[in-house]
């Protein structure tokens, strides 16, 4: 588990790094009217929300698929929750960009969104795998 949540970390940050470097270098050549002051909160934002998300499911039980689930839904809220809040925040410190600001905002959310999905699918596919060898090894033994 920890060779997987190293590589995940590694993974999360290489994409969003592509992804952060990517989006800023597009916005400053195609669209500099949208690119914002504060952009670099964006992506860490998203960063410490993905890293908080793969080091939650390190501490998930492997023989307990419903914590996993409902582990995946309260992430997925308490994400909600604080990027309403990053948004809020931004609106009234500087309401003149808060459309840029949420445009970009929503396509980074977007990114991450598919991001911690494949996270939550390849997590759930380690679980069933070490599931069955520990029942494997179970039968084995009564054998």
């Amino acid at each position: 588990m920890k060779k997987l949540t190293i590589y995940f970390l590694i993974l999360h940050t290489v994409m969003l790094l592509i992804a952060g470097f990517g989006l800023w270098f597009l916005l400053h050549e195609l669209y500099p009217e949208l690119l914002i002051d504060y952009y670099f909160v964006i992506p860490l934002f998203f960063y410490l929300m993905g890293v908080i998300f793969i080091s939650r499911f390190r501490h998930t039980p492997i023989n307990e698929p419903k914590k996993m689930v409902n582990l995946y839904m309260l992430m997925r809220m308490i994400k909600v929750f604080f990027s309403f809040v990053i948004l809020l925040i931004y609106w009234f410190l500087d309401k003149q960009h808060i459309r840029n600001f949420a445009i970009i905002f929503i396509v980074f959310y977007l990114i991450s969104l598919i991001w911690e999905t494949y996270i939550y699918l390849r997590m759930e596919l380690y679980f069933k795998y070490k599931d069955k060898q520990q029942k494997n090894a179970q039968k084995e033994i009564e054998s």
